[in-house]
């Protein structure tokens, strides 16, 4: 028999066993993408996340694809191997396998922490189209605060008191890639720092439902939202995008100012968590004396119709609710839910784009109080 044959077949042979380690176990992408902006806590993976990376390294062969906002368009911040390996094979002991993915993991952890995003604007739909346009399974893992600030939902015009499905409706169908074949998971949703004052639950709640729903729109093959909180150690992003205007609560004498944000879930007329603490405060400004007008307004949209029904629809709920909490129905002389049509401040401008602190200064409950209880 010819000797080089044999050889040349010895070799072929011990190569595809060589490769079979490697085929017969499972290979897995994860792919982390993150805003990093100076007012989003910094970088850093949550037990949950940490948990889907091992479960990766257990099946078998990983890639780990880390992405940041303002890099070029698909281009990865890195790329690397987080396979453990035996030589050229996965390594099959679960003992070592453990260690090295604790050493892998560690390198990951530290190269995160000093990740800081540069650019002006907050743009997580950009990265999430980032990471999608890859082809081919994998977990994608977007860690942002979900406040973008940018179009096609940009949420200092649009606030955080908005139609969630109608706002899902409006993204377009070119924004992102399709989902298809690939598991997405959502971190950091409503946890921010910096000039973003912390958002009230309702509002946090809204931007989890706002991607959730984009998620489900572009047909990804799951859609979770990490309830787990990104641990929240100060940023180093340098980016310092524009902050998200939800107003806030003031108390004078006789008028008392709560931005809807506060008070009801976005786009609807249900109470938010943490509603009922804050019309407390307003239900002790009552006597036997005192009456009030209540007015809603909005900021100005497309339809006169749906503000005004929301805002008055919203002005009985206020009412109802004091009523609930010891103050007499006939105290409220006058309940006005006015949409947009007697706005506090001018909240378009010339080109008919909303001006973000003027439409957050009319998404707002006023409680106009005549002889109200003083605090002596």
């Amino acid at each position: 028999m010819n000797h080089s044959r044999l050889f040349a077949a010895v070799v072929l042979v011990a190569a595809s066993c060589a490769a079979c380690g490697e085929t017969s176990r499972e290979s897995t992408t994860i792919r982390i993408g993150v805003t990093a902006s100076a007012n989003e806590p910094r970088v850093e993976l949550t037990s949950t996340v940490v948990d889907r990376l091992s479960e990766a390294v257990d099946k078998g062969v990983t890639r780990v694809v880390v992405y940041r906002q303002g890099d070029a368009a698909g281009g990865a911040y890195s790329d690397e191997d987080f396979t453990v390996r035996d030589g050229n094979e996965v390594e099959s002991d679960s003992a070592l396998r453990r260690l090295g993915f604790e050493q892998n993991l560690n390198r990951l952890t530290g190269e995160l922490a000093q990740v800081g995003g540069t650019s002006p604007r907050l743009d997580p739909l950009a990265v999430l189209a980032d990471m999608a346009s890859a082809e081919g399974p994998a977990l994608l893992v977007l860690q942002t605060s979900g406040l973008q600030t940018t179009d096609p939902i940009d949420l200092t015009r649009l606030g955080l008191d908005f139609d969630v499905s109608a706002v899902v409706a409006s993204v377009p169908d070119d924004a992102l890639p399709e989902l298809t074949g690939k598991d997405v998971i959502f971190s950091g949703l409503g946890q921010v720092t910096g000039a973003q004052k912390p958002l009230p639950q309702g509002a946090k709640e809204a931007l989890v439902e706002l991607w959730m729903g984009i998620c489900a729109k572009f047909d990804a093959k799951s859609c979770t939202h990490d309830t787990e909180p990104v641990p929240g150690r100060a940023s180093i992003g340098r980016g310092e995008v524009p902050a998200v205007d939800i107003g806030e609560v003031v108390h004078q004498d006789a008028l008392v100012h709560i931005p809807t944000a506060v008070l009801f879930k976005a786009g609807t007329d249900q109470l938010a968590p943490g509603a009922r603490e804050v019309l407390e405060d307003v239900a002790k400004k009552f006597d036997g004396r005192t009456t009030a007008r209540v007015i809603v307004r909005t900021a100005t949209s497309s339809s006169i119709e749906a503000a005004l029904d929301l805002t008055q629809r919203r002005g009985r709920r206020v009412v109802a609710e004091l009523v609930d909490l010891g103050v007499s129905r006939s105290a409220f002389v006058e309940v006005i839910g006015a949409g947009f049509t007697s706005p506090l401040a001018v909240d378009v401008d010339g080109s008919g784009e909303l001006i973000p602190a003027a439409a957050a200064r009319n998404r707002a409950v006023a409680v106009e109080l005549v002889e109200p209880r003083t605090s002596s």
